[in-house]
């Protein structure tokens, strides 16, 4: 298993190496360069595409140069405001879903601070827990991945089906009008589906850099959020057509 995932990383660090050269190849030509199948390098820019190192838009893969420090903590700092915000929607005795995204993952912290049942498939969500916490938190089980510290599978879908919450707080890959809420990975959209399904009503939180963009899977349409809670940098054409659905739309202000 070991020598596996040193395989993946050494394939993977080609593919930036490859990209950054050249800035952009299709899938057949990384493919070919690296004398892999398509549907591995389609895996594996999948992974790169998560964490923020490479574009993908129409089997063309496209690099994308490293953020700075200050972007990065920038970032960071959006997306704490994002989960704070759908915190304060959430009243003592409710029952909330979330999904593995780390913006949904910044609602915790003042989660924990009321009487509540929150479950997860995100085993990060562990490290934010304290003896002072007023709220139950209920991890969904399932097989552990390990890349992203989640849990996925039936255990961890059936987890999400056997109940229902009051609120579903979730994250994504992507946003746009079109293709509607995505994510990258095949195992997570079943259970991000359900967590939809199974949601009275569902908080988006969504910085600017994920509107008009599509990532592999659709997990639910616009018309299945209830309230969107993103950024003032977010683009005002999708903000203006998601609130024509009749979708609240939030906009927290950066400091």
């Amino acid at each position: 298993m070991k020598n596996s995932n040193k395989n993946i990383q050494d394939r993977q660090e080609k593919i930036l190496s490859l990209l950054c050269e050249q800035k952009e190849m299709s899938i057949p030509d990384l493919s070919q360069a690296l004398n892999v199948s398509e549907m591995t390098i389609r895996r594996d820019c999948s992974t790169l595409s998560a964490r923020g190192q490479v574009n993908q838009k129409k089997g063309i893969i496209s690099y994308i140069e490293p953020k700075s420090k200050d972007n990065q903590n920038s970032l960071e700092r959006i997306n704490t405001s994002l989960g704070n915000e759908a915190a304060k929607f959430v009243k003592d005795g409710e029952i909330v879903f979330m999904n593995s995204s780390s913006t949904a993952l910044k609602a915790l912290p003042k989660l924990l601070q009321k009487k509540l049942y929150i479950m997860t498939n995100n085993l990060q969500a562990a490290k934010y827990i304290s003896e002072d916490d007023k709220a139950t938190l209920i991890m969904s089980g399932g097989d552990i991945v390990h890349d992203h510290l989640i849990m996925s599978g039936d255990i961890a879908k059936n987890s999400f089906s056997s109940m229902r919450s009051d609120w579903g707080i979730i994250g994504c890959a992507g946003l746009s009008i079109e293709h509607g809420i995505s994510t990258p990975y095949l195992r997570e959209a079943a259970i991000n589906k359900t967590i939809i399904k199974n949601s009275r009503r569902l908080i988006l939180v969504a910085n600017y850099s994920k509107f008009n963009s599509f990532s592999n899977f659709t997990i639910g349409q616009i018309k299945d959020i209830d309230i969107l809670i993103t950024d003032t940098f977010a683009s005002g054409e999708l903000v203006a057509a998601i609130r024509q659905e009749g979708i609240q739309v939030i906009q927290v202000p950066q400091l």
